[in-house]
C-alpha cells in the first residue's frame, strides 16, 4: 500500500493526464455515455483503466517545472485525443441509428418516434438496431481489441506529442462520408423491397381506385418491413459483425493519424 502511494505521488502529473485522456474517451464512448450506466461505474472504470495503463506510459515527462499555461495545453491535448478517438466510435454507432431511421421512414414508423432518455429521439427500430450493435460488439470480443488499442494509444501518441495537422482534418471528412455510405449500404436491401411495395401500392391505387390505399398501405408496409427484418436478421448480424471489424480498423488507423 505504501509503495502504491509513493508511486502515485511521484507520478501524479502523468497519472492525471492519463486519466484525462481515458475519461474523455470513455465518457463520450457510445455505450458508456448512456444514462443507464451509473456515474460511479464510469468513474471506477476510468480509474481502473488508468491504473492498469500507467505502467506502460512514458513517465519521464517532467511536470514539476512546467508552467501553468503549458500544463493547460497538455490537458487540452489529452482531452482532444480522447474526443477524436471517440468520434470514430460515434460514427459506427450512428451507422446503426441512421440505417434504422431510413428503414423506419419507408415502413411508416416515423410517426411512432418517442423521446427515450437512454437513446434520445430515435425510433423503436433504431433502439433495436443499437442494442443489436452492442450485442455483436461485446459477443465478438471487439471490446478487448478496443481496450488494447486504448493502451497502445499512449505509445503511438505519447503524452504531449499531439498536434493538429492536415491528416487529422482528412480523417474527419473520411469518417463523415463513411457514416452515410455504411448506413445506406446497411439499409439498401430493405429500402429496395419497401420501395417495390410502395410502387405496387401506387399501381393498385391507379388500377383499382375503389381500394383505399392509405388504409391498406400502412399495415402492408409494416408487415413487409417486419417480415424482411425477421428473414434478414442473420444477414443483419453478419453485416454488424463486419461493421465492428471495420470500427476496430478505423480506430487503429485513427491512432496512426493522430500519432503522425
Amino acid at each position: 500500500m505504501n509503495e502504491l502511494v509513493s508511486y502515485l505521488s511521484s507520478h501524479f502529473g502523468v497519472f492525471l493526464l492519463v486519466l484525462i485522456r481515458i475519461s474523455s474517451l470513455l465518457l463520450s464512448f457510445p455505450f458508456l455515455s448512456m444514462p443507464f450506466v451509473p456515474p460511479n461505474v464510469k468513474v471506477l472504470f476510468a480509474l481502473a483503466l488508468t491504473f492498469f495503463t500507467l505502467p506502460y506510459v512514458d513517465t519521464t515527462v517532467d511536470l514539476a517545472h512546467i508552467s501553468l499555461l503549458n500544463l493547460f495545453l497538455l490537458v487540452i491535448k489529452e482531452v482532444l485525443i480522447g474526443l477524436f478517438l471517440s468520434l470514430v466510435a460515434q460514427v459506427f454507432y450512428s451507422v446503426a441509428i441512421y440505417a434504422a431511421e431510413l428503414i423506419s421512414y419507408m415502413m411508416g414508423l416515423t410517426v411512432a418516434n418517442m423521446f427515450d432518455p437512454t437513446f434520445g429521439m430515435v425510433s423503436v427500430l433504431g433502439r433495436f438496431f443499437v442494442l443489436l450493435f452492442y450485442g455483436v460488439f461485446f459477443s465478438t470480443g471487439g471490446y478487448r481489441i478496443f481496450i488494447g488499442a486504448l493502451f497502445e494509444s499512449f505509445k503511438v501518441v505519447p503524452i504531449g506529442s499531439f498536434s493538429l495537422s492536415q491528416p487529422v482534418y482528412e480523417l474527419f471528412l473520411k469518417e463523415g462520408a463513411l457514416l452515410f455510405y455504411l448506413s445506406f449500404k446497411m439499409a439498401f436491401p430493405f429500402l429496395v423491397a419497401l420501395f417495390i411495395t410502395n410502387l405496387a401500392l401506387a399501381l393498385i391505387n391507379r388500377l383499382i381506385p375503389q381500394i383505399n390505399v392509405f388504409i391498406v398501405g400502412l399495415p402492408v408496409q409494416l408487415f413487409v418491413g417486419l417480415f424482411l427484418l425477421a428473414v434478414g436478421l442473420p444477414a443483419l448480424v453478419y453485416f454488424l459483425r463486419g461493421l465492428v471489424e471495420r470500427f476496430i480498423e478505423e480506430f487503429i488507423s485513427a491512432l496512426k493519424v493522430l500519432g503522425g
